[in-house]
């Protein structure tokens, strides 16, 4: 792609690739007849996101030899993800299905991700970054596997190493980490020690931290930031968001970037007639890049990125965010008449 954004990267996103079975808005799993199928996974969505913005990126990850797998290396491709550093392995394609949200009833997710080829796959190479600006990962392939987390902290400190910067959202998953009977706040540790951006809220960071924060909005979500920089020097910034659910289709959402010496805040986002919210933290996390890497002393830029890719990615079904860069830019100044 040709956008302002190609002179970033390539952004290297190391993480599985998910198939998603979701089930049609206002039907349970339970009662499903069909379902629709889509590509996803964390990383996988941030490196599809990016890739529509113009931005050069590489998925690194490990599929199983099937047509499952070609599938998804497929839909990467289609994205214009680079999928030369996705390795074939023993194993099975994860996956996870999905209730929509509906009216009162709050979405669910079933994982199925146990003995997956990214979940038993050896750590890689330190080659796959070879040429990448920057290293993007997430909390959840820390919880899939210890031989996964094994593998994406051997990368990351690979990545610190080359003096390759480093973003870590940490999207905690109580269930994947139950399942695997693994204490997570020691790995997760080690990932922010390395980490110049950390995608995650209050309750992410009292998690990490074991300590709670008595303020209320935005002080309590500065008091958090402020206390995670203050225990991880090499950290440079910590992006959010916040969200009021007033039913399953109706959300209001604002975003925030925190530093030592300064914050940002977008203006509050109302998302009636929501579509599909799978993927809209991912979309933030990709717009937030998309404007930082760039320029990370713009603080305001960055933040209303984020929360305007976050936007739009609430009216695509799949997980997927499909922005193209003009489509991000005129979300970012607001919603305008049909352009004829």
């Amino acid at each position: 792609m040709s956008g302002v954004h190609s002179r970033i990267g390539p952004v290297a996103c190391f993480g599985e690739v998910l198939l998603r079975f979701s089930a049609a808005d206002g039907v349970t799993l339970r009662d499903a007849a069909r379902m629709d199928v889509h590509v996803g996974g964390a990383e996988a969505n941030v490196a599809v996101a990016l890739a529509n913005l113009g931005c050069g990126t590489r998925m690194i990850s490990t599929l199983p030899d099937n047509p499952m797998g070609a599938l998804a290396v497929k839909a990467l491709r289609c994205e214009g993800v680079d999928c030369a550093s996705l390795a074939i392995g023993e194993g099975r394609m994860g996956s996870y299905f999905l209730s929509p949200a509906g009216g009162p009833r709050s979405g669910a997710v079933l994982y199925d991700r146990a003995g997956s080829a990214f979940a038993l796959a050896s750590p890689r190479d330190e080659a796959v970054l070879e040429g990448a600006s920057h290293l993007h990962i997430s909390g959840i392939s820390l919880a899939v596997s210890e031989a996964a987390s094994s593998a994406v902290r051997a990368l990351a400190r690979a990545a610190k190493d080359k003096g390759i910067t480093l973003s870590f959202d940490g999207n905690y998953r109580s269930s994947l980490w139950t399942a695997s009977k693994r204490e997570p706040r020691g790995e997760i540790a080690e990932i922010v020690g390395l980490t110049d951006l950390f995608f995650g809220n209050h309750m992410d960071i009292s998690l990490l931290l074991g300590q709670t924060f008595s303020s209320d909005g935005g002080e309590r979500r500065r008091e958090a930031a402020l206390a995670l920089l203050d225990a991880f020097p090499d950290l440079a910034a910590i992006a959010s968001t916040a969200r009021q659910v007033e039913d399953g289709h109706t959300h209001r959402i604002t975003a925030r970037i925190d530093t030592r010496q300064a914050a940002a805040e977008s203006h509050e986002r109302v998302l009636p007639g929501i579509v599909d919210r799978i993927g809209t933290g991912d979309a933030f996390a990709a717009g937030v890049l998309a404007s930082w890497l760039k320029e990370p002393d713009d603080l305001q830029q960055a933040v209303e990125g984020g929360a305007a890719l976050a936007a739009l990615k609430h009216y695509e079904p799949g997980d997927f965010c499909r922005a193209s860069e003009a489509e991000w830019r005129q979300a970012r100044k607001g919603v305008d008449d049909v352009m004829r």
